[in-house]
């Protein structure tokens, strides 16, 4: 009996399950990077949604008369608490090159509720923090379209 026969099946064998495990390796790198972009789409766009709604909120806030101060405090804050989650989540999965800009955006975001708690009127007396706001959203924006490699032309 002649071994070549048997020496090539299992050479051909190796060289199959070799391909099918590099194939099937490089599959799931690839899953793992949508997924892991499909989830920093959904924590930036979360983040971005909750920093928008407290937006809003201390808008009107600012401009309603007849609060008290107590309840224009309770109320600013209770604005500002839905941008908790978001942050800490960010700080987990966000690179620091999103991060720091975000933090930085987050920080202006605590100013604005901290001149409404105040009693400052945000969009008379507060423009210079909100326009520092604004910018600051801006960068964190163009930080995370970067990280997702999506173009500022889109």
């Amino acid at each position: 009996m002649t071994w070549l026969p048997v020496f090539a099946t299992v050479v051909g064998a190796v060289i199959a399950l070799s391909s099918a495990l590099l194939v099937e390796r490089l599959r799931e790198h690839r899953e793992d990077r949508v997924e892991r972009r499909r989830t920093k789409q959904d924590l930036y766009a979360r983040f971005l949604a909750a920093h928008a709604h407290t937006r809003a909120q201390l808008r009107i806030l600012a401009g309603t008369s007849g609060v008290s101060d107590e309840e224009r405090a309770n109320r600013a804050r209770t604005a500002y608490a839905g941008c908790y989650a978001p942050r800490y989540e960010l700080e987990v999965m966000a690179p620091q090159s999103v991060l720091d800009p975000a933090l930085e955006f987050d920080q202006h975001a605590k100013a604005l509720r901290n001149l409404v708690i105040e009693g400052t009127n945000i969009q008379a007396q507060g423009a210079d923090h909100m326009r520092e706001y604004i910018d600051s959203l801006r960068i964190v924006r163009t930080a995370m379209r970067a990280d997702l490699g999506t173009s500022e032309n889109t």
